[in-house]
C-alpha cells in the first residue's frame, strides 16, 4: 500500500460502494452526467463531501459540467477492485439455485 492510500479515511472507502450503485441506477436512467449537487442529494450529503472524497483518487470531473457517469464508474470499479471476472459454482440446482443463476446482478457485477 502507498503513502497516498494509507492517508484514505475508511468512511470515504464505505461510501465508494454507495457511489457505484447510485451511479449505476443513473446509467439505467439513461443519464450520461451527474453533478456532485444532484449525487449529493440522493445520497444525503453535501456536494462538497462528495468531490472530497473524489479528491482522494484524483481528478474525475470538470467545474459547471458534473461528471462522466461511465467513466467514474469505470474509475471507482478500478479503485475498489470490481473490474475483474470471477468464475463461480452454484452447489443445488432447486429454486434458490436456478434464482441465483438467473439473476442478472451477478452477471453485471463480473460473476460468470
Amino acid at each position: 500500500m502507498n503513502e497516498q492510500e494509507q492517508d484514505i479515511p475508511e468512511i470515504v472507502i464505505i461510501r465508494l460502494p454507495l457511489y457505484v450503485r447510485t451511479l449505476n441506477e443513473l446509467k439505467l436512467l439513461n443519464q450520461t452526467t451527474v453533478s456532485s449537487q444532484h449525487l449529493g442529494n440522493l445520497l444525503q450529503t453535501t456536494p462538497a463531501q462528495i468531490r472530497k472524497d473524489f479528491s482522494h483518487f484524483g481528478k474525475f470531473g470538470k467545474q459547471g459540467r458534473g461528471y462522466n457517469i461511465d467513466y467514474l464508474l469505470d474509475e471507482l470499479r478500478k479503485i475498489l477492485n470490481l473490474n475483474q471476472k470471477w468464475n463461480t459454482c452454484v452447489v443445488g440446482i432447486g429454486n434458490l439455485g436456478q434464482a441465483v443463476i438467473n439473476y442478472q446482478g451477478f452477471k453485471n457485477e463480473g460473476y460468470l
